[in-house]
């Protein structure tokens, strides 16, 4: 969220949530703000996407932001007004619950990552508040400005997928923390989980891919294996027309790989500039260690660590398949070249069927070249396909491919014709 001046009042409870921007996710965010002042009242800001009411008693500002398909909103609380709630702070209560609860169902649905943080004034107050009854839930925690900060997961948060956390801010013995601190901690989180929010949604979009990686790199292994046994038969079992479909697939496979491993190399570089933009948040909450407890800049790191790390081995398996591509085609175009020189030889004194066999193979040298022609093609197509549209780029390639062949055949033609 922006640095703008945020209300008068402490916050008590705060909702943080994340939503991916895109054609299946639509929502305008003054459309929600407008919802919002509907049903609860106040005034509201259209230049700074705020609004400001009371509700029972209880102070609340909602505040939307979009940064790079990501829409998140902050929705803050402060305590019941005194005379119309004995003083009580809505994390003890139901009152600030319901607002938070009704306000959710009036945002987009489907968050990819939302926080929900809670300000206690005390440890007999911290005691009634999820995630630390009896401490079985609590996972993490560290000193954070003038508070004692922990936080847990909620739900599995399975790597990849949208993950909750709640967040617990008690004042420490050494401070009072007073509002400035609170809000600079909202602002903080606030931060941490668009961050969050579009490290999820990237994976988000590769997942299927990362999934389907482990089954193709299986099926190509497979494939490279029985053309390396195809070339290892007799002379005389090998038809020229089994290896022109090999360098044919061959092409065909190494361009496709090529376009995927350049797509997933871009998007691995996205996700680290997020990642380190996200450790730079970390930092700055200065964290200190409570005896106990992992820290949560540690904990934090290391679950998005998870999900970052996909992206290089990804790139990684492509590049070894694409390795292996290249052995073959190297011992196909070897076993060609051997073919031909024993073929010169023994055209000298053979009869007109060995001049067929060697005029069979330059054929399939010329094919060769075609491919390779086609090859370099496809790869400068799609040069120009990302500067045009680097979402776009990987499909347009991969319709390139049929035309490059195309288009190698009738260069090969003409050539031809001028010899």
């Amino acid at each position: 969220m922006s640095r703008q001046a945020p209300p008068n009042w402490p916050p008590a409870l705060v909702y943080l949530a994340a939503f991916r921007v895109g054609p299946d996710q639509p929502a305008d965010p003054r459309v929600v703000l407008g919802r919002v002042g509907e049903r609860y009242g106040g005034k509201r800001s259209e230049d700074e996407l705020t609004l400001e009411f009371v509700s029972g008693g209880v102070p609340g500002y909602v505040h939307c932001r979009v940064e790079d398909a990501i829409q998140s909103f902050l929705v803050a609380l402060g305590g019941v007004e005194p005379g119309k709630g004995g003083g009580r702070s809505p994390h003890s209560g139901e009152v600030g619950l319901g607002i938070v609860d009704g306000i959710k169902r009036l945002l987009p649905g489907g968050p990819v990552c939302d926080f929900e943080l809670r300000f206690a004034r005390g440890e007999k107050e911290a005691l009634g508040s999820p995630g630390l009854e009896g401490g079985r839930r609590l996972r993490c925690g560290g000193v954070v400005g003038g508070f004692r900060l922990f936080s847990w997961p909620i739900g599995d948060g399975s790597p990849g997928e949208g993950r909750s956390r709640g967040f617990l801010a008690i004042p420490s013995k050494a401070s009072t923390a007073d509002a400035g601190e609170a809000w600079a901690l909202v602002h903080d989180l606030s931060r941490l989980v668009v961050l969050s929010g579009q490290m999820y949604a990237l994976y988000g979009d590769r997942r299927l891919m990362f999934e389907q990686m482990e089954a193709s790199e299986a099926s190509t292994q497979m494939r490279i294996n029985e053309i390396h046994a195809q070339l290892r038969r007799p002379v005389e079992e090998i038809r020229s027309s089994d290896l022109e479909e090999v360098l044919k697939e061959i092409t065909i496979q190494f361009s496709r790989l090529s376009t995927l491993s350049n797509t997933m190399t871009r998007d691995r570089v996205k996700m680290e500039a997020i990642f380190r933009g996200l450790r730079a948040v970390l930092r700055g909450f200065n964290e200190r260690p409570l005896e106990g407890y992992v820290t949560i800049t540690s904990d934090v790191t290391l679950e998005h660590e998870d999900i970052v790390e996909p992206f290089g081995a990804f790139v990684g398996r492509a590049e070894a398949i694409q390795s292996q591509l290249n052995t073959v085609l190297d011992s196909v175009r070897t076993y060609l070249g051997i073919q031909q020189q024993k073929l010169s030889i023994a055209e000298q004194a053979s009869s007109r069927e060995q001049l067929v066999r060697l005029v069979n193979l330059q054929e399939i040298l010329h094919k060769l070249e075609i491919l390779v022609v086609a090859f370099y093609l496809t790869e400068m197509a799609r040069i120009v396909f990302e500067t045009l549209s680097q979402e776009w780029a990987g499909i347009w390639t991969a319709a390139f491919i049929p035309f490059a062949l195309m288009i190698s055949v009738l260069l090969g033609r003409l050539f031809n014709r001028r010899h």
